[in-house]
């Protein structure tokens, strides 16, 4: 059997592009004609790719309304920027805060260049921070990829592994929320086979800033429609983050055990209550 370690390069950037194909008039497509390694790769970033449905199922709503493609090139977020253009072919963003490098050269790890826009850009799989302008050579293999989310940045995402039920809910969302600037996001939902505008729901999300405080708002959903779940738990992500010095929840002091600091990605992770949908729920710490 012919070993190919590195299908997860031109694999795993399929997962953050709104189609993903695996058929092929020429070569072995198939993840599991690639070895042990490759395919458990596969299988990690495929059901990296269900989990980012409400994300992604977000950028095609905005697309549909606005015209604003789901995946564009980096001069559509930075026109003032040269490099924007000189990277248009190498790099490009997956809605307007997820900036993702493909990576193809053969190998069990591989190096690509990546230019980084102004601002700040956390790595979604390590952790690591880089404040651009600037241009890195970045590492990665089977189980990462280049793929950063940049300060003030919202990504939804399906908590846990998703079921293989195309009807399951989402009853419980991860939002990975990148510090280091304010941002917002706006949940879309629908029954999944809707075409009236009516027949939705917006999620209102608003990270906020200010000096050592921080602050997540999720907005009571607004519209409803058929078969809407009247309750979700969220967990949030933060990126880039300080272990806290006190967290609370609608104003109320969370326990130690609904949250856990990985120092060394520096992540927060705060699990939160099952919550109304309909009520706001505000997430504070410092």
């Amino acid at each position: 059997m012919r070993q190919r370690p590195a299908l997860h390069a031109a694999e795993g950037h399929y997962q953050f592009q709104p189609i993903d194909r695996l058929h092929s008039t020429h070569s072995d497509r198939l993840p599991w004609q690639h070895g042990v390694a490759a395919r458990a790769s596969a299988d990690k970033f495929l059901n990296l790719r269900e989990s980012l449905v409400p994300y992604t199922y977000t950028l095609a709503h905005q697309a549909s309304t606005t015209g604003v493609p789901m995946v564009g090139p980096m001069y559509l977020e930075y026109p003032e920027e040269q490099q924007a253009y000189a990277t248009a072919d190498s790099q490009y963003f997956y809605g307007p805060g997820m900036l993702v490098v493909p990576v193809t050269s053969p190998g069990a790890t591989a190096s690509v260049s990546v230019w980084f826009p102004p601002g700040e850009w956390t790595d979604d799989f390590t952790g690591k921070t880089y404040t651009g302008p600037t241009t890195r050579t970045i590492t990665t293999g089977l189980n990462s990829m280049p793929v950063f989310v940049k300060s003030g940045g919202i990504v939804p995402s399906r908590t846990g592994k998703v079921t293989n039920d195309a009807q399951n809910p989402l009853t419980k969302v991860t939002l990975t929320v990148a510090q280091g600037a304010s941002g917002r996001y706006d949940l879309y939902e629908d029954n999944g086979t809707t075409t009236k505008a009516s027949d939705s729901a917006t999620t209102g999300i608003r990270y906020t800033e200010n000096g050592a405080g921080h602050t997540l708002r999720i907005g009571p959903a607004a519209d409803s429609f058929h078969r809407q779940v009247t309750h979700r738990e969220w967990t949030v992500k933060v990126l880039n983050a300080r272990a806290p010095k006190g967290i609370s929840v609608n104003g109320e002091p969370l326990g130690a055990g609904a949250h856990h600091w990985d120092g060394t990605t520096r992540t927060l992770t705060v699990e939160l209550p099952r919550h109304n949908i309909k009520a706001p729920l505000t997430l504070a710490y410092n």
